[in-house]
């Protein structure tokens, strides 16, 4: 398709009008859950969930999240405090720090998940079901296309 392509523009238009509106709905219920049911701030259960995905080191973290090293660290020391994160001495080299969620982090984050996912079923539950295959469908295309390595990020 060339540049010029009214359909690829109607296209790039319609994903442009519709995401942001939809993350940010999704994003108001995780932070409602989070600040009103959890007592964390929405920043502190995204940095929940990037330890849970596996950045488990303050550096990871402060890239994944494009923050400083000393604001990944500021945002850990406060889930600390918390008690929803521990730093745990790397085995083979003490000076390293593993970042590990507690069992009360794990239950914040399944009812935080499990709430949401709730709510986003309930908004889709009345859909026929060649809409939500089509919605399906559509959300895999756009993670194969926006994916890192798929060279869509020129």
């Amino acid at each position: 398709m060339s540049a010029s392509d009214p359909r690829l523009d109607r296209t790039v238009d319609a994903i442009l009008e519709t995401l942001p509106p939809v993350w940010d709905r999704i994003r108001f219920n995780l932070r409602v859950a989070g600040v009103r049911k959890f007592g964390i701030s929405l920043e502190q259960f995204h940095t929940l969930r990037h330890i849970r995905k596996g950045y488990c080191h303050t550096g990871d973290l402060a890239e994944k999240m494009m923050v400083s090293k000393p604001a990944a660290s500021q945002a850990v020391s406060v889930l600390v405090a918390k008690g929803l994160v521990s730093r745990v001495p790397e085995a083979g080299d003490r000076r390293l720090v593993r970042l590990e969620l507690s069992k009360s982090a794990h239950e914040v984050m399944d009812a935080n998940f499990r709430e949401n996912r709730a709510w986003t079923r309930g908004r889709m539950e009345n859909l026929p079901p060649e809409d939500l295959e089509c919605v399906r469908r559509a959300m895999e295309i756009l993670r194969a296309t926006f994916a890192a390595d798929s060279g869509g990020g020129k």
